[in-house]
């Protein structure tokens, strides 16, 4: 007998406690995909240069779904450019030749305002000369079916979901074999995001104030005062005769 009290009062103080504090968790979001072909967005911007080959990537940036894709040279051998016969952006590392010399070159950003990046994945085109490519943030590997193409996530060294709503990829010289002349060319790239917080997974958590006084008897159902037995108030359990 006591011992089923015991498990009926324990169901009941569930129920009650479930009624005092409400957390509306959304469920577990999907990211949502981006995708942008670089051809798409520079093959009608006419040549910037001498020869007519290329578009400088400094002066436009992409901006597509709340995000946002800008250049810039560092100390890269060149210019970031769209080389218009190739139809792929070129990003240049430093020459990794020269002893001394900055292993940063060319950067391109990644950022949103109101969305977090989980994942970005480049494709890159196979070149003589494959640079690679480093993140100031998450984790970032060369992979895809050749090797070569930049792959990052929002986890940090430990393997730790983090929020991230910028990332700068630095492009270097290839790190087994580096040259003069080390590139990458990307086709298209693509961008995970989500609206809510990666790292917590859960959004919108309310609590319901609780009511001071008010009583419920073991089936988890509110009485009134007049009620005799055994009762539950405030979180404590009692007995009214």
């Amino acid at each position: 007998m006591i011992k089923n009290l015991r498990s009926i009062f324990m169901v009941a103080l569930m129920a009650v406690s479930g009624s005092l504090f409400a957390q509306n968790a959304t469920d577990k979001e999907s990211p949502v995909k981006t995708k942008i072909v670089f051809e798409n967005i520079y093959k009608d911007m006419p040549a910037e240069n001498s020869a007519g080959t290329v578009v400088y990537l400094d002066k436009h940036p992409i901006e597509q779904d709340g995000i946002k894709i800008t250049f810039a040279k560092g100390s890269g051998t060149g210019a970031p450019n769209y080389t218009i016969a190739k139809k792929q952006i070129f990003l240049f590392a430093p020459d990794g030749t020269k002893e001394n010399a900055s292993t940063e070159g060319n950067t391109i950003t990644y950022a949103t305002t109101d969305k977090y990046i989980t994942g970005i994945s480049m494709n890159a085109a196979k070149v003589s000369a494959n640079a690679t490519i480093k993140a100031n943030v998450g984790t970032v590997v060369m992979g895809g079916a050749n090797g070569i193409c930049p792959i990052w996530s929002n986890k940090d060294a430990n393997g730790k979901v983090i929020d991230v709503k910028e990332v700068v990829f630095t492009v270097i010289p290839n790190v087994e074999n580096p040259t003069a002349k080390d590139q990458l060319h990307l086709v298209d790239t693509q961008i995970f995001t989500l609206t809510s917080s990666p790292a917590t997974g859960i959004t919108n958590i309310t609590a319901e104030k609780a009511q001071n006084g008010v009583r419920y008897n073991l089936a988890g159902q509110r009485v009134s005062k007049d009620f005799k037995g055994v009762v539950i108030e405030n979180g404590k359990k009692m007995i009214v005769k």
